[in-house]
């Protein structure tokens, strides 16, 4: 592993310990399903779906985000490139823009059968916390590092962009899925620019209406611009977190979370 992908890790892991920490102290709800089979589950999906993308990056290196960027600058291919932009504003132009494109690809898995079929396994999940932030399938994350590979390279996004991105992307991930709720004050003055967890939990609805919004990952702005936004429950009655068609199975079987997209 690199400098750059140790410190990464390291950031990763104090995030998740902290969140995980603060949601066991202040939780925002109760959880449904036992905390030990949560984690053992999570971690060894979030396991499998780190160690198989890597296998396949190593051994071509520009299906990666951070490739595509190397392989853009040495061709001086993609938008701000092209447009020759000073670093000062080609830095977060790019992080912006990587964002919306983050944004862009959730909401074609919601959209796509094939790919909801992947993206399902994330929400089938009865409760939300931090362990839900690794529940993801492998496949899913190999069709988003291509993805955003390719994002990467059509914007011509600087290295620099995409590494402070990536961390922010896996960082927000865990916030926005901690199984927290901010101070109302902090709601307040956060909610405008970023995804906080009360907004973020309503995307994990059992209401159709409701889980299909709330897509941003980072930025709120983007959900507010293009109509995705959801701040209130769209239907009245008892909230729930998960799908309909799975609220009384065990959805945190191993065996089971690998097989779903397939059934």
């Amino acid at each position: 592993m690199s400098q750059i992908g140790l410190i990464r890790f390291a950031i990763f892991v104090l995030v998740f310990a902290g969140f995980a920490l603060l949601e066991r102290r202040y939780p925002a709800r109760r959880w449904r399903t036992a905390m030990q089979s949560r984690w053992l589950s999570h971690a060894t999906l979030g396991g499998l779906s780190l160690i198989i993308p890597t296998i396949i990056l190593r051994l071509v290196p520009i299906l990666a985000a951070a490739g595509a960027a190397r392989w853009a600058e040495g061709a001086q291919f993609g938008l701000l490139h092209w447009l020759s932009l000073p670093s000062l504003i080609a830095i977060p132009l790019a992080i912006l823009l990587l964002d919306l494109a983050i944004y862009g690809q959730h909401r074609a898995m919601h959209r796509w059968p094939l790919l909801w079929r992947f993206h399902a396994v994330h929400h089938h999940d009865h409760d939300l916390d931090v362990t839900t932030a690794l529940r993801f399938h492998p496949g899913e994350i190999l069709l988003s590092t291509f993805y955003k590979a390719g994002a990467a390279a059509l914007l011509g996004a600087p290295l620099i962009a995409v590494v402070i991105h990536e961390t922010l992307l896996s960082t927000m991930a865990i916030f926005n899925h901690a199984n927290i709720a901010l101070p109302p004050r902090a709601e307040r003055l956060i909610l405008p620019i970023l995804v906080t967890p009360t907004m973020h939990v309503r995307h994990h609805s059992i209401v159709r209406g409701e889980h299909d919004a709330n897509y941003g990952n980072m930025l709120s702005i983007w959900d507010r611009l293009l109509g995705s936004y959801c701040p209130e429950p769209a239907f009245a009655g008892p909230f729930a977190i998960g799908l309909a068609e799975t609220q009384t199975r065990n959805v945190t079987g191993l065996r089971w979370l690998i097989e779903r997209p397939f059934r």
